[in-house]
C-alpha cells in the first residue's frame, strides 16, 4: 500500500484487472476523498484514459467477513463488462471517530480481447465512531449522478429501515445465505418483501436456480403435457434451506398449491419432483442435479408410456458469475416476489 496521501502505480496481473493508480489517507475528510478520484485520472494521463467508464454505482457494506472480501473481488472481476464506481463501506461505530480512505483506478481489457480498455474506480472507506451510523450522508457525494445505484450487504440481511437504502435503485441479496443468519427464515423473507416494496431486489440465489426453473417449465410445454399443470397433487423439493424454500414458494405460487401439497426436505443438491394427473393418466416431472457431469436433467414420465428428457449444463456457480447475471437485469422480478411471499408462509 502506498504511503499516506501518496499516489502510486501497481504491476498488472495478466488476465485480471490492472490497478493503474491508487491513493490512500488515514484520518481523511470527505473533501480530500472527493478530490482524490479525479486526481487519479489526472496522474494517469497518457494511458488511454478518457472519460469515466461506468454504468452504475455499487455500494457494498462490509461486516469484515470473507463474504465481504469476495464481494469486492467479484465486482472488480466483472469490471470489463459492467464497469462501475465501487464503494466499500466498513463501518465501526465502536472505534475512534475517523475516516480512513483508499481510492483505486482499475484498467480492464474487454472480454472479447477487442476494443478499448475499460477504466473503473474503487473506493474503500473505513468509518469509525458516530459517523458509522450515518452512512447515507457519507456515501451521497460519491454516487454517480443519473446512473443506477446498486446496494449490497454481503453476508448480511439489510434492514428495510436503514436510511442508506434510500439511495438504492436496486438491492442485491442472496437468499442462499439467509438460513445461516440469526433469526427465523420466515422473518428474513418478510423483511425482504418489505424491502421489495420500496426498491427492486435482485436475488443471487434466484439467479443460480434459473436452470431448474427453466427445465421444469419446459417439461410442460409439449401439448400433451400442458393439462397436467392443473392436476398437480404433490410437489417435492430437496436442497439446502434457502434454495428449497424459494423453489417451494415458486411452485406454490405458480401452480396454486396448498402447503400440504408440498414437501421440503434437506439435501446437498436441489432436486424437484412434481406428481400430477390429467385425463386419467399419471405424470411425474423431475429436475435432478447430476453432480458428476455438472448438469441438470429434466424428465417427464407418464403411465401411458410416453417420456420426455432434457438436460442443461450448469453454468459457473461462482459469486462473480451470479453477480454478472444479476446486474444485467436490475428490474423488479414479480415472479420472485410471489415466490418469496409463499416461501415466507412455508417457513413460518
Amino acid at each position: 500500500m502506498p504511503r499516506d496521501g501518496q499516489v502510486a502505480g501497481d504491476d498488472a496481473v495478466p488476465g485480471e484487472p490492472e490497478e493503474v493508480q491508487s491513493w490512500s489517507k488515514q484520518r481523511a475528510n470527505l473533501d480530500q476523498v472527493v478530490a482524490a478520484l479525479p486526481e487519479l485520472r489526472r496522474k494517469s494521463a497518457g494511458r488511454e484514459i478518457g472519460t469515466r467508464t461506468a454504468v452504475m454505482t455499487v455500494v457494498m457494506v462490509s461486516d469484515g467477513t470473507e463474504e465481504s472480501k469476495a464481494a469486492v473481488d467479484s465486482v472488480r472481476s466483472i469490471g470489463a463488462r459492467h464497469p462501475c464506481r465501487a464503494i466499500l463501506l466498513e463501518p465501526d461505530p465502536d472505534s475512534t471517530p475517523t475516516i480512513d480512505a483508499r481510492a483505486c483506478l482499475w484498467r480492464a481489457e474487454p472480454s472479447s480481447g477487442e476494443g478499448h480498455p475499460v477504466f473503473f474506480e474503487e473506493l474503500s472507506l473505513r468509518i469509525g465512531g458516530q459517523a458509522a451510523s450515518h452512512l447515507a450522508s457519507i456515501v451521497g457525494p460519491f454516487v454517480l449522478a443519473d446512473l443506477p445505484v446498486v446496494m449490497w450487504f454481503p453476508g448480511q440481511m439489510p434492514d428495510p429501515a436503514d436510511p442508506l437504502l434510500r439511495l438504492a435503485s436496486t438491492v442485491v441479496v442472496d437468499t442462499r445465505t439467509v438460513a445461516d443468519l440469526p433469526g427465523s427464515l420466515g422473518h428474513s423473507y418478510r423483511s425482504l418483501l418489505e424491502l421489495a416494496n420500496h426498491s427492486p431486489v435482485v436475488d443471487l440465489s434466484w439467479v443460480r436456480l434459473q436452470p431448474w426453473r427453466e427445465l421444469l417449465a419446459g417439461l410442460f410445454e409439449p401439448e400433451h403435457n400442458r393439462p397436467f399443470l392443473s392436476g398437480v397433487r404433490l410437489a417435492t423439493v430437496q436442497g439446502k434451506p434457502g434454495p428449497r424454500h424459494i423453489l417451494g414458494g415458486w411452485l406454490m405460487a405458480q401452480l396454486d398449491l396448498r402447503a400440504r401439497e408440498l414437501v421440503l426436505s434437506d439435501a446437498k443438491h436441489v432436486d424437484i419432483r412434481v406428481e400430477a394427473t390429467a385425463g386419467g393418466e399419471e405424470g411425474t416431472f423431475e429436475v435432478v442435479r447430476d453432480g458428476r457431469a455438472r448438469a441438470v436433467w429434466a424428465k417427464a414420465t407418464f403411465s401411458g408410456g410416453l417420456a420426455h428428457t432434457q438436460a442443461l449444463p450448469l453454468p459457473d456457480d461462482s459469486l462473480t458469475s451470479a453477480l454478472a447475471a444479476a446486474v444485467s437485469n436490475l428490474q423488479a422480478d414479480r415472479v420472485w416476489e410471489r415466490a418469496l411471499s409463499s416461501a415466507a408462509a412455508l417457513a413460518a
